[in-house]
């Protein structure tokens, strides 16, 4: 016959409370500068917070080769590139950071004009805190030359601004803020420069600042009603001390977590928010597995002091936490490896939530009730208590 394995073959005795203060310690600290790191350094926020561009592309033959588009669209020195399928295998959404208007937009101006114009065009940044322009012809133009010309590199000029006669300069005046605009179309151009033999360009999309800012604030309240609604279960599931250990635990995690994203600069996108849930989640769901297993024991042994039933119960769920941690360790260990750099900073954030998630529910839930005076009388019977009082 089949006899069923044991992760430990032997009674498992570890005193994981008497190291509480040592683990209370580390948690503090590394929350701490988790939290200087977030205010002073800062995240690394991709397209979906600090604005950017979006070009839908599709190819002319076959399947979108997303590999090759990364390689060529990233070598194009426009900033951070996500790319993915978008609704079919022949379609692709080209993400591209916000421009801001800098050297290498003039640059690519220059390269995007002597595509489409032929060499000998010019085009340089006005005076230093401006956002001015200068085209400069290999020969002499008219109105109508410079409005075409002004037209290939993404500029939209008004009569007055054109030069008067004919002329081989012609200054565009804009301010700093208008030539980061129009670095998007720059942006846009080259891609389609770079990719038009074989891409047809569908549709393409400017996200401002506001509208990046917009899903910030609408992410901060997505982690907050969700800790917040976690913590009302636990709170009504349980007494107010496991909800409260619960909501430190979940804090420590997503605050730890944010860290590793200051740390790593990894890319803090809408993705990143869904890590930042999911961790949360996965957290709250280890934590409640032990904590059932602290209100079952706390109703069967009557006598125990809490530390030494909080080990208990830490020591009867170990091998069910250590099983599930590890599979799922395993499982986003292949992301991090396999899933290529879209799921990246996703599957990094998940290796440490599942990391830390293990380590809160031990080391911050369960010691959070030593410190918040849960006491094992609390969930006696009251049948428990009439007897007693009759002795």
């Amino acid at each position: 016959m089949w006899k069923p394995v044991h992760l430990f073959a032997f009674k498992k005795k570890f005193d994981f409370l008497g190291q509480r203060k040592v683990a209370l310690i580390l948690s503090t600290l590394i929350n701490v500068v988790s939290i200087l790191a977030v205010i002073f350094v800062g995240l690394n926020f991709g397209i979906d917070f600090k604005g950017g561009i979006a070009i839908q592309a599709r190819a002319k033959q076959g399947p979108a080769q997303l590999d090759s588009l990364r390689g060529i669209v990233g070598g194009l020195g426009v900033g951070e590139v996500s790319l993915q399928e978008f609704g079919e295998a022949s379609t692709v959404l080209i993400r591209i950071q916000r421009q801001d208007g800098g050297p290498q937009c003039v640059a690519g101006a220059q390269r995007v004009m002597q595509k489409r114009a032929g060499a000998g065009w010019q085009v340089k940044p006005g005076p230093a805190g401006t956002g001015d322009v200068e085209l400069t012809s290999p020969t002499a133009l008219e109105g109508a030359g410079w409005r075409d010309a002004a037209s290939r590199v993404g500029l939209t000029i008004v009569e007055r601004q054109l030069p008067r006669g004919t002329t081989a300069t012609a200054k565009i005046d804009m301010t700093p803020e208008q030539r980061a605009e129009w670095c998007q179309q720059v942006a846009i151009k080259l891609v389609e420069d770079a990719i038009g033999s074989n891409y047809e360009l569908r549709g393409t999309e400017s996200v401002g600042p506001k509208i990046g800012d917009e899903l910030m604030l609408s992410g901060i309240w997505a982690v907050l009603a969700t800790m917040g609604a976690i913590v009302v279960y636990v709170w009504f599931r349980y007494e107010w001390q496991f909800g409260v250990g619960a909501l430190i635990a979940m804090l420590h995690d997503v605050i730890s977590t944010l860290g590793v994203f200051v740390l790593l600069q990894l890319d803090f996108s809408l993705t990143a928010l869904a890590a930042v849930l999911t961790i949360a989640g996965y957290s709250i769901n280890d934590t409640v597995v032990i904590f059932d297993r602290v209100r079952e024991n706390m109703r069967r042994y009557k006598k125990l002091g809490l530390i030494e039933l909080l080990n208990l119960s830490i020591n009867e769920t170990l091998s069910r936490t250590l099983m599930t941690s590890g599979t799922v360790f395993v499982a986003v260990s292949a992301l991090v490896l396999f899933g290529g750099p879209v799921l990246y900073s996703f599957s990094v954030a998940m290796l440490w939530g599942v990391i830390v998630g293990t380590y809160s529910s031990v080391w911050v839930a369960c010691a959070g009730l030593v410190y918040l005076n849960l006491r094992p009388d609390q969930l006696r019977p009251a049948g428990d208590e009439a007897a007693k009082a009759k002795v």
